[in-house]
């Protein structure tokens, strides 16, 4: 898998060397994952090595080195270095803090900041406005949305469900796989399925999708990944970007970046009923 397959060619040349290798991180190899590392957490000794220098950091070939940075879609390691020298040089906040266990709360709290804006800066090189518009007709649209989510990610949900019934719309979700899967015998042609997944692989998820995709229900999906399974069964890619790797999946930065794009998404979606939904929105607030 490499990055120029994952993303349209008209958001690469725009996207932060971290964010493609945090985009990108769930189809590493052991070599990959090695040298991701030492670029993120070290991303000044990384821009004075060279290919064989980094290969032996790493303890793999040079070749690897080569693979690695052609992978997330540059053409060699001299414009893989130009990039990451770029990024250093623009970007305020660390890509990656890291946390010891040791921090005072003041020094816990600016890592948690940092990593939150790095991944609202990573949004707005990854998000694709253009699928948040089509995602907003859909709903808007819909006679109901249904929302298949697992883990962390049924937080997102209820909030996604919440909103939108509040703006009148007919939405519901179950985080049980049985459940789900007794969902998507509902749906129909005019229905939306929500998938939301951080890793983009979640089973039930995917299987609850490519139902709705036989079905022939509208199919969206939120992931942090691109590439991944979910959005094979997705007409609309919602993809976040934030940093952490899979790790992160219910890190602050994750779940910051996913609810920007819900509310994102949900104030360009008419409030149905007119003012009077409006009124008793704003009177139960």
């Amino acid at each position: 898998m490499t990055f120029k397959k994952v993303l349209p060619e008209e958001f690469q040349s725009e996207l932060m060397t971290t964010t493609r290798i945090h985009t990108l991180s769930p189809h590493f190899t052991r070599a990959d994952q090695l040298l991701a590392d030492l670029t993120i957490n070290h991303p000044q000794t990384v821009i004075k090595l060279s290919a064989r220098e980094l290969g032996r950091q790493c303890n793999i070939s040079e070749a690897s080195v080569i693979r690695f940075v052609q992978k997330l879609g540059y053409e060699g390691l001299t414009d893989f270095k130009t990039a990451l020298q770029h990024e250093l040089v623009t970007s305020q906040n660390p890509a990656w803090p890291d946390f010891y266990g040791k921090d005072t709360p003041s020094e816990a709290l600016s890592k948690v900041i940092a990593l939150c804006s790095q991944a609202l800066q990573n949004l707005m090189s990854v998000l694709d406005t253009d699928e948040v518009a089509q995602a907003a007709n859909l709903i808007s649209e819909a006679d109901v949305i249904h929302f298949f989510s697992a883990g962390g990610s049924v937080r997102v949900a209820q909030h996604a469900i919440f909103k939108l019934m509040r703006m009148g719309y007919l939405a519901i979700g179950y985080s049980e796989y049985f459940a789900q899967m007794a969902q998507t015998s509902v749906l129909t042609p005019q229905s939306v399925a929500f998938g939301i997944s951080f890793t983009g692989s979640t089973k039930s998820v995917c299987d609850a999708m490519a139902a709705a995709r036989e079905v022939g229900a509208h199919t969206i999906g939120l992931t942090n990944f691109a590439g991944t399974p979910i959005l094979l069964y997705s007409d609309i890619k919602l993809i976040t970007g934030a940093p952490g790797g899979v790790l992160a999946a219910n890190s602050a930065q994750t779940r910051v970046a996913q609810f920007v794009v819900l509310d994102t998404l949900f104030s360009l979606i008419p409030i149905r009923n007119g003012g009077e939904q409006s009124s008793h929105l704003h009177s139960n607030q």
